[in-house]
């Protein structure tokens, strides 16, 4: 199994990463017919955690909490309207794996939010890419498992 994506639509991801490094970024990959769309989401992390650092001790260069603008497009993915391929997110200055607060970030009651997209982590070490790798939910293990990435 593999998560397939066009190359332009993968550097506009990479892009999307080194642009708000050194903080995390985060997007959906969203199919609207044939037409593969990248949308940008604002991380509101570091807003979180000013609000509350209680409830959110993590700030932005480690966590990501998607903004208000992800709300119309999974909406919109409920209601047929479009199909969520993916959700991505970066890792600055640390490898490409699916961590313990992504899964959390990914599940709800340990169920995932959304099983058929492919969850991206993108590695930036010092602005530059180091490598990306997708993750899909694996029901038989009940966990996120490391998928192939073809950027074609």
């Amino acid at each position: 199994m593999a998560f397939e994506i066009p190359s332009a639509a993968y550097s506009q991801m990479c892009e999307h990463a080194t642009e708000t490094f050194p903080h995390e970024c985060c997007g959906l990959v969203v199919s609207r017919g044939e037409r593969l769309e990248v949308i940008r989401v604002t991380n509101v992390q570091n807003d979180k955690h000013a609000e509350n650092p209680e409830q959110f001790p993590r700030t932005a260069e480690i966590a990501y909490t998607m903004g208000p603008e992800a709300a119309p497009v999974l909406v919109a993915h409920d209601k047929g309207a479009l199909v969520l391929r993916a959700i991505y997110h970066s890792h600055p200055q640390h490898d490409a794996y699916f961590s313990a607060e992504d899964k959390k970030q990914a599940t709800v009651w340990d169920e995932p939010s959304y099983p058929d997209a492919a969850q991206v982590v993108i590695s930036v070490y010092d602005r530059q890419v180091k490598e990306a790798k997708a993750f899909q939910w694996d029901s038989t293990v009940r966990d996120f498992v490391e998928i192939g990435l073809e950027v074609k």
